[in-house]
């Protein structure tokens, strides 16, 4: 799996009752039936830190080498998290800041 040359994002609207984090990303799917799973690891030494593990299930299908965003949400209480480490299989982990509006 490689990902995208598009930017990963995290941000937490404060303004939003209840608060929610959204976090958007992009991997390569080698077909057009390719499934992107996004879970919520176990947290890590600092719990500032949200850990997402990204998975691609790759199933029979055209057009290789799509290019998919994957988006994913939950509720936190505020500030919760300051950054977001993305894990995808065969890849360096990527950490990106939390952006906090409100």
């Amino acid at each position: 799996m490689s990902k995208c040359k598009l930017a990963l994002s995290a941000s937490i609207n404060g303004k939003e009752v209840p608060n929610k984090i959204s976090v958007r990303g992009s991997v390569y799917v080698y077909s057009d039936k390719g499934e992107i799973i996004v879970e919520e690891s176990l947290p890590g030494l600092d719990e500032k830190i949200l850990i997402l593990n990204v998975t691609v299930v790759e199933h029979e299908g055209k057009n290789k080498g799509i290019c998919t965003e994957f988006p994913w949400s939950k509720e936190v209480n505020g500030q919760q998290y300051n950054q977001v480490t993305i894990n995808c299989e065969g890849m360096e982990p990527d950490t990106i800041p939390v952006k906090y509006f409100g």
